[in-house]
């Protein structure tokens, strides 16, 4: 009977070692170290590790407690609540009493070399019965798989990866908490003009028969309401660059014209302020050039604006306009201003200054008036034209900027009209307007150029005037936003009835793109009189 159960037990061994031996094979594939463990006789019967130094290798089978004891020695103290788990086999064995058979721990140890590594060790128990000569008798015992991986790479992707993500979230918290000091300062810098024009408006009532003081006063609210709307058009370009709404049009234009028209503007700021301005057009052959002239012109507005703002008392501000290189269809222009002012560190150029609602000093908003959003539009629309941008400055010296822009050479002959003779007394224009004040301005300066003008107070009435007379109206100015029918709609019903008037949409809104199915153009509220002339001279004229 013995040798029969002795038998048993040898075939079952020998069946186990066939078995075990492409298990262990398998194992090693997804692990370091495989160590096999007699947890109720504390005792590692093996370690299969092909990396692991015969002198490292203990004599076994070996005590499991004494072994781990010894490791713990390398074990990170923050770590050492982890590696309690399997450091005793009655640990272990507790867990498996209370129904875990599989434990899964991470701990740190630190290497000889004093490289810190992760280790993951898996322990897989399982409870088997054996043959026991000792007692000649079969009894259970308890053995485990222990399975060690080096996951130090993956601590360092998800370190990576968390780090990255902390960045992205304080850079959206910085982004956040921006906009809301813009906001608050936002809340301050309307306010201000709005209530100095209050202020105006007041003074005007009680002094009406002051004519010094009326024009003094109605200067004053000019500029005010000039500074009120530069603070609303650098919040809607900066949504539209944000929004990538921004439109690039490309149109006929004369770079003198425009640098003309842009010192002008400059001249009437640095008289007031005792700057002296010195404009220089150097090597410039070619100046009837094709591209969008409103976006240049923002930028050097912007870049000027600057230069004069942040200048000292009698500094000075050079501009030049350079040819640098050209061919049959195109020519490259660097536009460089220089001044003498307060000047940026370096650190601010290079993580500050195109960030949006910066500004260089935390009292630059009370000493410069702005919303910190100048630059930011600048560099989101000489990114849009296909340019580059080049900031060179020195705290209490002075700064310089060049702007490099290409644009296609106009090669046509045809000349642009002088918007200043422009008579349309012979022209009828449909105005689609449903806000009187609106009404009124825009009548205004249509009147200016004896232009015959027909108003409709909504959409609908603006069909029902073009069904009457379809072939009567040399242009149709259309709002967006009315009543009954909107700007969209009536165009489209428009265009259904005589689609060869053209209609030009007026929009205040930031993010509206013309349908040029139904629009021939558009131009932005609240109205300019040169950029209605332009469009009147381009439809009509």
């Amino acid at each position: 009977m013995k040798k029969k159960q002795l038998m048993q037990y040898y075939d079952q061994l020998k069946q186990s070692i066939l078995e075990n031996a492409h298990y262990i094979e398998a194992l090693m594939a997804m692990a370091q170290s495989i160590f096999s463990v007699n947890l109720t006789q504390n005792q590692i019967e093996g370690i299969y590790d092909k990396h692991m130094h015969m002198d490292k290798k203990p004599i076994l089978p070996c005590a499991y407690d004494s072994y781990f004891q010894r490791l713990k020695l390398n074990v990170i103290e923050d770590c050492l609540g982890s590696y309690r788990i399997v450091e005793s086999c009655q640990n272990l064995l507790n867990r498996y009493k209370a129904g875990d058979k599989h434990v899964t721990v991470e701990y740190q140890i630190q290497m000889q070399n004093d490289r810190i590594i992760w280790v993951q060790e898996m322990i897989l128990m399982s409870e088997e019965t054996i043959y026991d000569s000792d007692i000649q008798d079969e009894r259970n015992i308890v053995r485990a798989i222990i399975l060690f991986r080096n996951t130090s790479k993956f601590h360092e992707k998800e370190d990576k990866e968390k780090k990255q993500l902390q960045l992205a979230y304080q850079k959206v918290d910085l982004e956040s908490k921006a906009k809301t000091d813009f906001m608050n300062r936002m809340s301050h810098d309307i306010r201000t003009p709005i209530n100095g024009i209050l202020g105006m408006m007041q003074i005007i009532r009680k002094n009406w028969g002051d004519m010094d003081k009326l024009n003094d006063s109605l200067n004053k609210m000019e500029v005010l309401t000039n500074h009120l709307n530069e603070l609303v058009e650098d919040i809607l370009n900066m949504s539209k660059l944000q929004s990538d709404h921004m439109e690039i049009v490309n149109e006929s234009f004369d770079l003198n014209h425009l640098v003309e028209e842009i010192n002008d503007l400059i001249d009437a700021q640095v008289s007031i302020q005792n700057i002296t301005y010195h404009k220089h057009m150097e090597n410039v052959v070619h100046t009837h050039l094709i591209g969008d002239a409103l976006q240049l012109r923002r930028i050097l507005v912007n870049l000027l604006t600057n230069a004069i703002k942040y200048n000292k008392p009698n500094g000075t501000i050079d501009t030049y306009v350079r040819e640098i290189s050209s061919d049959d269809s195109k020519a490259t222009f660097e536009f460089e201003i220089k001044d003498t002012g307060i000047g940026m560190s370096e650190d601010y150029i290079e993580n500050h200054l195109f960030t949006p609602f910066s500004q260089a000093k935390q009292d630059a908003r009370t000493r410069y008036e702005g919303t910190g959003l100048g630059m930011s539009i600048v560099k989101g629309l000489v990114d849009k034209l296909g340019g580059n941008i080049d900031v060179k400055s020195e705290v209490g010296v002075g700064t310089q900027i060049k702007v490099v822009l290409t644009y296609q050479l106009d090669t046509s002959t045809s000349n642009t009209q002088d918007n200043s003779t422009l008579d349309l007394h012979d022209k009828r224009i449909l105005l689609a307007e449903d806000n009187e004040i609106n009404m009124e301005v825009a009548e205004f300066y249509l009147n200016a150029v004896h232009a015959n003008v027909v108003k409709a107070w909504n959409g609908l009435e603006a069909v029902e005037k073009v069904k009457e007379e379809p072939n009567t109206y040399s242009l149709i100015l259309m709002d967006i936003m009315m009543p009954k029918m909107n700007g969209d709609e009536a165009a489209k019903c428009i265009h259904k009835i005589n689609p060869s008037i053209p209609i030009v949409a007026m929009s205040a809104q930031s993010e509206y793109t013309i349908d040029q199915t139904i629009m021939n153009d558009s131009i932005s509220k609240p109205l300019d009189e040169q950029k209605l002339n332009h469009i009147l001279s381009k439809y009509i004229a």
